[in-house]
């Protein structure tokens, strides 16, 4: 079956609400309800991206942290701490070993997530 994947962030910059919850959407032909990402109790989402296998989302946030979700269940997995500021961007390598990540704290950060992710 033929699947298309569509994101739409729920309070994300530029979509006007403060909710923090994310929705991946799972869109087949005959169209499927959202899988709703819950884990964020503060901070509107600001980036978020798929693993290169399509397994895993990593969501960035103003509350400064990086999630990583199981993308067929909707089971955050890990938690990534250490950003002074919010988080702008986020995208995992092209191995899905690693995710980098931008700051409002004016840095960019490279995490290792190979011996850390529960989902693998």
């Amino acid at each position: 079956m033929r699947v298309l994947l569509v994101l739409l962030l729920v309070g994300s910059v530029g979509c006007g609400g403060s909710s923090p919850e994310q929705k991946a959407w799972k869109k087949s032909v005959e169209g499927q309800e959202p899988l709703t990402l819950k884990g964020r109790s503060s901070g509107s989402v600001s980036s978020v991206s798929f693993s290169p296998d399509g397994k895993r989302i990593v969501s960035g946030s103003f509350d400064k942290t990086l999630k990583v979700w199981d993308a067929q269940t909707g089971q955050e997995t890990l938690t990534l701490k250490g950003h002074s500021g919010s988080v702008l961007g986020v995208s995992f390598s092209p191995d899905g070993k690693r995710i980098v990540s931008g700051s409002f704290d004016n840095t960019v950060k490279v995490w290792d997530i190979s011996s850390l992710d529960t989902s693998r």
